[in-house]
């Protein structure tokens, strides 16, 4: 499918938000106490001593002692019988297996799309692989200037797109369409490129998002006029788009 390409009225910039305002509110001490002293465990990344957690923290030895006792009641923390030592425990992974479930990808990926179209004034959208093939399923325009269009339920080859390269190089099996040496080349850049290889005068780099067990789970792509949007692995829109696709693949536990 051929991108179109249509120009855009400038759309003024949304009202800003109320903000949170519970720093105004007074907090129970203790409990924010604790919270710090279980945050400095969690931090070390490696079980502690009493002593030693005490000494992070800047408290007396039998006040920490008193609140890892019901943190570890609590199944936050959990103590080695054997040395003694405190780590993290079973209810940090409860909560971490929660919070997973209620992310939703699509809604994270189309809402760094949303963002980074408006930022860079390109199109860019989120492709996953259906049963058609590498399909777009979310795209965002820019809202100004001209842009590239490019329809939802759009199909993008392995070869001869950025889209289709990336996922020709991550997913399992890897796709022999793509020569070894062009998929060891992008999964070293961390993205993919095409220099209007897929429609002429049209340039696009795509960067992979990763779920919780380090598979594939989609692209984000930019796509737009070689003028404005420059096939460069080094070029502040790559960046841009490499650190959203980290964001969206650490928010779902990549």
């Amino acid at each position: 499918m051929r991108p179109t390409v249509f120009p855009h009225e400038s759309i003024g910039p949304a009202s800003a938000d109320a903000g949170d305002r519970s720093g105004d509110v007074p907090g129970i001490q203790s409990v924010e106490v604790g919270l710090d002293l279980f945050r400095r465990l969690a931090d070390g990344g490696a079980p502690c001593g009493l002593s030693d957690l005490a000494r992070r923290a800047g408290m007396h030895r039998a006040k920490a002692y008193r609140y890892l006792v019901s943190l570890a009641r609590a199944g936050w923390v959990s103590q080695d019988a054997r040395t003694g030592q405190y780590d993290v425990g079973p209810a940090v992974r409860d909560l971490a297996l929660s919070w997973l479930s209620r992310q939703d990808p699509l809604r994270l990926a189309g809402e760094e799309a949303r963002a980074l179209a408006q930022a860079l004034g390109e199109t860019c959208f989120v492709a996953v692989c259906g049963q058609g093939g590498v399909t777009a399923v979310r795209v965002c325009q820019p809202g100004r200037g001209v842009s590239v269009g490019v329809a939802e339920g759009a199909l993008f080859d392995l070869e001869s797109s950025a889209t289709g390269r990336v996922f020709a190089s991550w997913q399992d099996p890897p796709s022999r369409r793509l020569p070894a040496a062009v998929r060891r080349d992008i999964r070293a850049r961390g993205l993919a490129m095409v220099e209007g290889e897929h429609v002429p005068g049209i340039n696009a780099v795509s960067v992979p998002v990763f779920d919780a067990q380090g598979h594939l789970l989609l692209a984000l792509t930019l796509v737009g006029h070689a003028a404005s949007l420059r096939a460069d692995p080094d070029s502040p829109a790559a960046e841009a788009l490499r650190a959203a696709g980290r964001r969206i693949s650490a928010a779902i536990g990549g």
